[in-house]
């Protein structure tokens, strides 16, 4: 019997995503779906070739309500706030590392580093 030994819940929410490596010389930016995410890391559906053990910096477009789904990540507080300013959608940037690859994509484990922020447009 195969038993899934993830410790954090995943959601299959398909963000829109873009996603780079970081410390490289080359600014390729590559635009994705995430097809699931966890507060510890995400699948992203791609077909660029991306080194196991690459750094890579992704950008998550979020709708308010899928955040709140995701509220281990932030703080109450935070949340609050994003709600008492009424902003529909949230970009949420985090910087990872390829831990696995497979035909249809990648998986990143995110470092602790989250940035929140409102999107300036799409209120």
């Amino acid at each position: 019997m195969v038993t899934d030994k993830r410790e954090q819940e995943r959601f299959s929410l398909n963000l829109k995503a873009r996603m780079s490596c970081r410390h490289t010389e080359e600014s390729t930016v590559v635009e994705t779906v995430a097809a699931n995410i966890s507060p510890g890391g995400a699948f992203l559906k791609t077909a660029h070739p991306f080194d196991m053990a690459a750094k890579v910096q992704i950008e998550f477009q979020l709708q308010y309500d899928d955040l709140k789904k995701l509220k281990f990540i932030l703080s109450m507080e935070t949340l609050k706030q994003l709600n008492k300013n009424k902003k529909k959608y949230i970009w949420v940037t985090a910087t990872g590392v390829v831990i696995r690859k497979e035909d249809d994509g990648i998986a990143i484990i995110f470092d602790t580093d989250y940035q929140i922020t409102p999107l300036r447009t799409g209120q």
